[in-house]
């Protein structure tokens, strides 16, 4: 390998990839030229590959157990997408539109944790990560719609989806958000959490639900959806107040579409809420008190409910 195709193969190893991390490795790359024939192009190569598996660990969660990009990633595709849509020699309103941020937050992780333990807790984040990486949903935006997906784990019970492609997405949007929350929903997770086991109820007793919730009780987690489209962003963003650059106009927008998906999430979460309460009590009481916290104050006021009826019993 001569030098020159070293550098094309250094453009394809970096293509597409953040600029701030493909600057880190042709940094290093180009201080490396300046080492032959002490270092070979093929090593320098090497060399390169292996520090962009560091770099890269910047745009991924830390979760290694999901497999997704983290949020970081996802405001840098936003940005490059923008800077696409800016750069093109003709514009069209429905451009505005081909770019979508789609936000998640999983319900029922609290009670995976507390009554299941950890362990359960992580598989029920690996099933939904699962579903947004590799669900039939993300295969029918990708074969059907043929968008581009990326999934991202942002932290805790929060995820996110950036979509884009050709097709006009005000159209689709809401069928997508759809057919999410409904996967989500009927996931088997019957085998995370064993209601007839002694553990689980003697929290359930603490909680003063255990006659509520049967030994055979099949649980379910939900998430909470909400949308966003890139033009929806950008109406909201003063792209013409006085001093801002590109770049600042570029990130206001990125941090718009999470805020108005985030928002629309909370809002579908709410409505959800009081649905299930009417649809399935058992399931909501279980989202709506089972935490820790939760299970050691109904302990605590358990006790003193018991201290306060033997003092009036001696009275």
């Amino acid at each position: 390998m001569d030098t020159e195709k070293l550098n094309e193969e250094i453009d394809i190893l970096l293509r597409g990839l953040p600029q701030e991390l493909s600057a880190a490795v042709r940094e290093k790359v180009t201080f490396y030229k300046t080492k032959i024939p002490v270092f070979k192009p093929a090593e320098i190569l090497d060399e390169a590959k292996n520090l962009l598996r560091l770099e890269m660990l910047a745009y991924l969660d830390r979760r290694q157990y999901l497999g997704m990009y983290n949020r970081r990633f996802a405001e840098h595709k936003i940005d490059d997408y923008v800077r696409e849509v800016v750069g093109r020699e003709k514009h069209e309103e429905r451009d505005l539109y081909t770019l979508g941020r789609i936000n998640f937050d999983l319900n029922g992780l609290k009670a995976l944790n507390d009554l299941g333990g950890h362990d359960a807790g992580n598989k029920g984040l690996k099933l939904l990560a699962n579903i947004l990486n590799f669900g039939r949903t993300t295969l029918w935006l990708r074969d059907e719609l043929k968008l581009t997906v990326i999934p991202s784990a942002e932290g805790g019970d929060e995820f996110g989806i950036l979509l884009f492609g050709r097709i006009d997405l005000r159209s689709h949007i809401d069928d997508i958000c759809k057919k999410y929350f409904f996967e989500v929903y009927e996931a088997d997770v019957s085998h995370l959490i064993n209601f007839g086991s002694k553990e689980v109820r003697d929290n359930l007793q603490m909680l003063g639900i255990a006659e509520d919730v049967s030994s055979g009780f099949v649980f379910r987690i939900s998430t909470s959806v909400g949308a966003c489209l890139l033009g929806e962003a950008l109406a909201e963003v003063d792209v013409s107040r006085m001093g801002i650059s590109f770049e600042e106009m570029v990130s206001d927008i990125s941090n718009e579409m999470f805020k108005i998906a985030d928002k629309r999430s909370a809002v579908q979460k709410s409505k959800f809420k009081q649905e299930l309460a009417k649809s399935d009590p058992v399931l909501s009481g279980l989202y709506a008190r089972m935490s820790k916290e939760v299970i050691h104050l109904e302990h605590e006021l358990r006790a003193a409910k018991h201290r306060i009826y033997e003092l009036e019993s001696k009275k």
